[in-house]
């Protein structure tokens, strides 16, 4: 019986001490969390919000009287990211503040056309966290695909203090009217 006492007494400190190491190696874990950068990656898509004030492009010889040489300012964001889940996407949007037109050349070509954007907005969760952005996509008129960068701050909730920085590839579609982009970065999270 002494033995069979002694043996539970014994599987008993090594669960105890099991179970201390787990939570004190957690701990650890989350203070290094926070202390680097941490993968984000996000695929989105965006829809114009027709009712925005309308930017003309800024292409010499556009007609102003045409609907079709105008782009929305504001644009509504779906999808879902690393950090996020789902997009709550009546409350995330981008607003464009600046556009214009960048012409460079090439050496025995013609030269490549693009449109730059840069602008700022927020990015909302579906538990109601948020993280404000600004940023700045490059637009090839060639076949309108895109570059660009978003810088993350500003947050509520689990994004409190919260800083980042993604890359953007994507392609808008002009005949559905939107624009879908996958991006690559990082978050670093505040203690």
């Amino acid at each position: 019986m002494k033995t069979l006492i002694s043996f539970f007494f014994i599987m008993m400190m090594m669960l105890v001490s099991c179970t201390k190491d787990q939570f004190v190696q957690e701990e650890n874990l989350e203070l290094k969390k926070a202390k680097a950068p941490i993968p984000m990656k996000a695929d989105f898509c965006a829809t114009p919000d027709m009712t925005s004030p309308m930017m003309l492009m800024p292409i010499p010889g556009l007609d102003p009287t045409d609907p079709k040489n105008y782009l929305p300012s504001k644009m509504f964001v779906s999808g879902n990211a690393t950090h996020m889940g789902l997009v709550d996407t009546e409350k995330s949007c981008t607003l464009v503040e600046t556009l214009e037109l960048i012409v460079e050349p090439v050496v025995g070509g013609s030269p490549l056309f693009f449109l730059k954007q840069t602008g700022t907005g927020v990015m909302t969760a579906a538990n109601g966290d948020d993280y404000q952005i600004t940023w700045w996509a490059k637009t090839s008129l060639a076949n309108w695909t895109y570059i660009g960068e978003v810088k993350m701050f500003d947050g509520t909730g689990k994004f409190k203090g919260m800083t980042g920085t993604v890359q953007m590839i994507g392609a808008v579609d002009m005949v559905a009217g939107t624009n879908c982009w996958k991006a690559d970065g990082f978050m670093e999270y505040a203690k």
